[in-house]
């Protein structure tokens, strides 16, 4: 398949990539935006039924082409959209949020919003990249689209400045001493330092060790951990858990190497809307993986009552630590979502699940029935798929907010608002 052809880009893919239709198939490109005539070479096989390459020529660029601020765009992985202009950015995520409506009961009197940021570059405050190591230095920073492959990353255009300084810095000294294969994560710790986790199956050298701790002494991060070689638990240096501000404006404390939002400013703004359509004042609240309490302390402060279901037990004991850090009162139990059973009826249902969605707790809230549901969603197909199951077992959605979380990406945050009929 290494022969050149030409064929025009006719839509995005979820993924953000180019969508080619070819006398091969169907073939999916980095760094391609819809319209745009291209000449696509090197074409294989990623993935079960996938053709894809990033090996391609544009011939007749879109109107919509903008210049982008990274020199690693389409090689990283990270921020296909970086390419695009924000209208056109703008149209592809209000698209993914149509598609999880489309065709749903109550759907033309669907109330819809959208939340746009003001910060686009420099946002992230949490990242996870990856390294590898082989013959000379590692590679480290994310991997490429469709691949294992990690794409060298220096600096990132999209970055927190504090954690680009860090990660520079960390790179600098970890990098001679890292074996195999890892994950790297980078959040924002204690006092607004830079904390770092890092994950690998292989042994470390004793040297990376000492490294993770020099670099706390000097204060380039303020907590770092390591877990390696099958160990069972953290080796750790200074406090390395996550601290980002709450929706409060008070330090809301995670875990290591834990779950959050990535953009503060969003996130602020995905909290207020959930708060506005779950109205908790006076209500009992039924909050499903709450992880560490970013909407459950909010959710708390009115609510005549909460309890947040959360499989992870770091993460739930960060929930009840910062519930009590503010004096207010929640039931936090650490159990699996999916599979929860309460043994009373809430007003409401609040369920922020991982991207593979929540077909288990679905058919528990089904049971449960409850008058209303508030779903916050990372990815629209799963959400599709929960919200079809809902709107089967009688309810119907009544409002429905996008939000930009992760600006240059394909990806956003969705919350709607179900009530049952």
């Amino acid at each position: 398949m290494s022969n050149e052809i030409e064929g025009t880009v006719r839509d995005f893919s979820r993924f953000g990539e180019g969508v080619v239709a070819t006398s091969q198939g169907v073939v999916f490109v980095p760094g391609v935006l819809p319209g745009e005539r291209v000449s696509l070479m090197d074409i294989r096989p990623r993935g079960k039924g996938v053709l894809y390459t990033d090996k391609v020529r544009v011939l007749d660029p879109s109107t919509q082409r903008q210049d982008p601020p990274c020199p690693i765009v389409g090689r990283c992985g990270g921020c296909p959209m970086m390419i695009a202009s924000p209208k056109l950015e703008l149209r592809f995520k209000r698209d993914q949020l149509e598609q999880a409506l489309r065709g749903l009961p109550n759907v033309e009197a669907v109330q819809r919003g959208w939340v746009a940021p003001v910060k686009t570059l420099g946002y992230r405050r949490r990242a996870r990249m990856a390294w590898t190591a082989g013959r000379g230095r590692p590679r480290i920073g994310y991997r490429r689209p469709r691949s294992t492959e990690v794409t060298d990353v220096r600096v990132c255009a999209v970055l927190d400045d504090a954690l680009d300084r860090a990660f520079a810095k960390a790179r600098a000294v970890l990098g001679p001493h890292l074996a195999g294969e890892g994950q790297l994560h980078l959040a924002m710790g204690e006092g607004g330092g830079v904390v770092m986790a890092l994950r690998s199956d292989a042994m470390q050298p004793p040297e990376l060790y000492g490294a993770l701790e020099a670099l706390v002494t000097e204060g380039v991060l303020v907590g770092a951990a390591l877990k390696a070689g099958g160990a069972s638990v953290d080796a750790t240096w200074g406090s390395p858990r996550e601290v980002r501000d709450g929706y409060d404006g008070k330090p809301l404390v995670g875990t290591v190497a834990g779950f959050s939002q990535a953009h503060d400013e969003v996130n602020r703004a995905l909290v207020a809307r959930v708060l506005e359509l779950a109205a908790p004042a006076e209500r009992d609240v039924l909050e499903l993986f709450c992880g560490s309490g970013n909407i459950t302390i909010a959710l708390a402060a009115t609510a005549k009552s909460v309890v947040g279901i959360e499989q992870d037990e770091a993460a739930a004991e960060a929930c009840r630590e910062n519930l009590k850090a503010r004096g207010l009162v929640g039931t936090i139990r650490t159990a699996d979502a999916e599979a929860w059973r309460s043994p009373t009826v809430p007003d409401v249902v609040v369920l922020d699940p991982p991207r593979t969605g929540a077909a288990g707790a679905i058919k528990r809230i089904e049971k449960l029935g409850p008058k209303e549901v508030v779903y916050v969603s990372c990815d629209p197909p799963t959400l599709r798929r929960d919200l079809e199951s809902l709107c089967a077992a009688g309810w119907v959605p009544t409002d429905a907010v996008a939000l930009d979380m992760f600006p240059q990406t394909a990806h956003m945050e969705c919350v709607v608002r179900l009530e049952r009929k």
